[in-house]
């Protein structure tokens, strides 16, 4: 399946023309009644989706082939996205590939806390305007527990009429070392985020200006499905490596394996297990210098006793820690820090640190965020006796590859 997620400026219907372009309702449930959901448009064996193909009595803004402009605002972009995402019959399929606007914004965050992602593959030219947005991207994604499986530099070169290759942009920016990349103005800190969540140069793809490329776009008949392609065996060669690259590294990640990608030399990996692109955290109630994958974090409610049990994994073994619903509560989401802090009368111990490796930049671990240490003598201690304010019974919800979302008894 294929998804334009670029809300914005909606492309995929310039480039894939399909015979049939409606969109249509999905048929009756087994009850009769209406699923409320669309059926996505096929062509050469892939389900396709736009805001482009919706018709423009939708009412959204920018839909349909000729739409005007999608003036939309945060919280409508990330409903449009979560329409199109969940609202499509999209049925068994092996692979959905996304397509996200550039940079970092509230598209990205829906698609991140609202699914389960794969992996991600970056787009850029190697021109340092594009690469410093293409960086923060790639940040972004890497700390929401995405990892960046291939990197492509696009329009990287052109070959004259006399066969010389000729790069307007200057050397691939991927493949530079720290020291060029300071002299060409990039900070260290930049040097030390690709290090740790760009992938290894096995990964890094290049393509070049292509006058038969820009034709198959406009012409809407995507390369691969050209029946005369002879003047573009360099850019399918490319694309052939490219999807080899990812689906080699899907394989591996949906049977929890490190991805090919993850173990390239781009400045050497960021925990013992080889794999840069994981979060990892170490937790010094856990002992033993063990590393724990922050994406194979569990949560669970335990409703009777009013807490939660928060399980960290690693390659050695799990760690478990009780949490009460209050003390939970009372905690900043962001930071983990307490709201009002009040250590005196309620018996807490101070927090210890929690500190990352595998991210960020610079050897060794980094600090992250903090660990609740309180109640370390309490754990799985009974709080049903205790007041919950209203509190329970709770529900959690996983978001995105690690992350969840308490529900509160009170409605927050």
């Amino acid at each position: 399946g294929l998804l334009d997620l670029d809300v914005y400026g909606p492309s995929l219907p310039l480039l894939v023309r399909p015979d049939d372009p409606t969109v249509r309702q999905s048929p009756p449930d087994d009850e009769g009644g209406s699923t409320g959901m669309v059926e996505p448009i096929e062509h050469e064996g892939v389900k396709l989706m736009s805001l482009g193909y919706v018709s423009p009595t939708s009412g959204v803004p920018g839909s349909g082939p000729n739409g005007g402009a999608a003036v939309l605002r945060g919280p409508m972009a990330g409903r449009v996205v979560a329409q199109l995402l969940k609202g499509t019959n999209w049925g068994h399929l092996d692979v959905l590939v996304l397509d996200l606007p550039p940079g970092t914004g509230d598209v990205q965050l829906e698609v991140c806390q609202s699914l389960s992602l794969s992996g991600a593959v970056a787009v850029s030219t190697p021109s340092s305007l594009a690469w410093a947005d293409v960086r923060k991207g790639v940040q972004m994604f890497g700390e929401m527990g995405v990892s960046t499986l291939a990197l492509v530099e696009n329009m990287a070169y052109f070959v004259c009429e006399g066969g010389g290759r000729h790069y307007p942009f200057g050397k691939a920016r991927a493949s530079m070392t720290e020291e060029e990349e300071e002299s060409s103005g990039e900070s260290s800190s930049s040097s030390a985020l690709a290090a740790h969540f760009l992938p290894g140069s096995s990964h890094v793809f290049h393509l070049p200006i292509s006058s038969t490329v820009n034709d198959s776009n406009d012409s809407g008949t995507p390369l691969c499905c050209e029946s005369s392609s002879s003047n573009a065996e360099e850019e399918l060669a490319t694309f052939s490596k490219l999807a080899d690259a990812i689906s080699t590294d899907l394989l591996l990640v949906q049977h929890k394996i490190s991805p090919l990608s993850a173990r390239g030399s781009n400045g050497g990996s960021g925990n013992s297990n080889g794999n840069k692109n994981v979060l990892t955290v170490m937790v010094d109630e856990a002992g033993d210098d063990s590393e724990f994958d922050v994406p194979f974090t569990q949560l669970s409610v335990d409703n009777d006793h009013k807490n939660f049990t928060v399980r960290l994994f690693s390659n050695e073994g799990g760690y478990q820690k009780v949490i009460s619903g209050r003390d939970l509560r009372s905690r900043d989401p962001r930071t983990g820090e307490e709201e009002e802090k009040d250590t005196a009368s309620s018996g807490e111990q101070e927090e210890a640190p929690m500190t990352s490796s595998g991210c960020g930049g610079g050897s060794g671990a980094q600090k992250l965020s903090s660990m609740v240490h309180h109640h370390t003598a309490a754990c799985g201690h009974d709080h049903s006796d205790e007041k919950d304010d209203g509190l329970f019974p709770a529900k959690i919800t996983k978001k995105g590859n690690y992350g969840y979302e308490v529900e509160w008894a009170d409605g927050a």
